[in-house]
């Protein structure tokens, strides 16, 4: 009989639910340790922690003198009594951590992580999250994101973007709203028959009132979320530039879903169709900072070189955004 040699993982790149309360636990305790005890460290200092646990991870724990190193062992000994893991699976918690401070590194903030993992661990005040949700939706304007890719940096929820305009109208239309995702389980007549009927809604409040292109925006969003996969698709390649907060929209949810074959496909035929579309590069970029920097930054070269060649942004905008641009890139680097 052949016995076959133990697999060794080599990443937690897709096993990080395996691995969530190990890796939960590090980034509670560096978040936790800033929060109570030192609001100076920087993600630097949380990277020599890490690294030296990662170095000397056989040592006795009277070895470890500072602060955060000590607040981090204390936390990964409560989760290790309830399930050990080997000493290459710590590394391999360790080692995702570190990449996770890493992928911020371009926010061009000494505690880019630091800020992000104590306001996802909720340890915020309600005032200091709206002071860095401020930040970050400052940082995602400054480079031509929207509002929508800010959220995806601060990992909020889809739902509020459903009720974002639902909410100016009302509470009679939020149950006919609240469902769109459960929209999917039903057949396809229906589904088109609560289409139809959220569309004769919107003609009905233009024959009302004139919509702001604000709110007409809203309600063609809540349409397109409704559509099929295939039907994004193709809406996007003969709408894609006029519509670019729609294709911010796609991508994010195909991100989400770990779709990033289909996002290159929408990518390749967008920019075979369309030159020059400024936009699609940005949100490429934004939707591949935390998972390839190297990726994200060739996508904002892309956006830099093809702001050179447009002529609907006055010199100024081209200039602020420019400026942006070559900042975000260094910041990559």
């Amino acid at each position: 009989m052949t016995l076959c040699a133990p697999v060794v993982i080599k990443s937690l790149q897709g096993k990080e639910y395996e691995y969530a309360g190990y890796i939960g636990m590090v980034e509670y305790s560096i978040a936790r340790y800033y929060y109570e005890v030192d609001r100076k460290i920087t993600d630097k200092d949380a990277v020599a922690a890490l690294k030296n646990l990662r170095k000397n991870c056989s040592r006795p724990i009277s070895f470890f003198n500072r602060g955060l190193e000590k607040e981090i062992i204390k936390s990964l000994i409560e989760v290790l009594e309830e399930k050990q893991i080997t000493v290459h699976e710590l590394n391999l918690v360790i080692d995702y951590v570190l990449e996770v401070i890493s992928n911020r590194s371009w926010m061009g903030d000494k505690q880019a992580y630091i800020k992000w993992v104590a306001y996802i661990m909720d340890l915020f005040t309600e005032g200091e999250k709206e002071e860095y949700e401020k930040e970050i939706k400052k940082l995602a304007a400054e480079i031509g994101l929207s509002d929508k890719h800010a959220d995806l940096m601060l990992m909020k929820g889809e739902e509020e973007d459903y009720f974002e305009f639902i909410e100016e109208y009302g509470e009679e239309y939020r149950e006919e709203y609240k469902d769109i995702e459960g929209l999917r389980g039903e057949d396809a007549g229906e589904r088109q028959k609560k289409e139809v009927k959220i569309e004769n809604k919107a003609e009905k409040r233009l024959k009302e009132k004139e919509l702001s292109d604000e709110e007409l925006v809203a309600e063609m969003e809540d349409k397109f979320r409704l559509m099929e996969d295939e039907e994004k698709f193709d809406f996007l390649l003969e709408n894609g530039p006029e519509f670019y907060e729609f294709a911010g929209i796609y991508i994010s949810e195909l991100a989400e879903k770990r779709k990033y074959d289909r996002i290159q496909e929408l990518y390749s035929k967008l920019t075979e169709k369309y030159d020059n579309f400024l936009y699609l590069y940005v949100i490429m970029g934004a939707t591949y900072l935390e998972i390839d920097p190297g990726l994200a930054k060739f996508y904002f070269e892309q956006a830099l070189k093809t702001l050179d060649k447009l002529d609907e942004f006055s010199d100024a905008t081209k200039e602020k955004l420019r400026a942006s641009f070559v900042s975000f890139i260094e910041k990559i680097s």
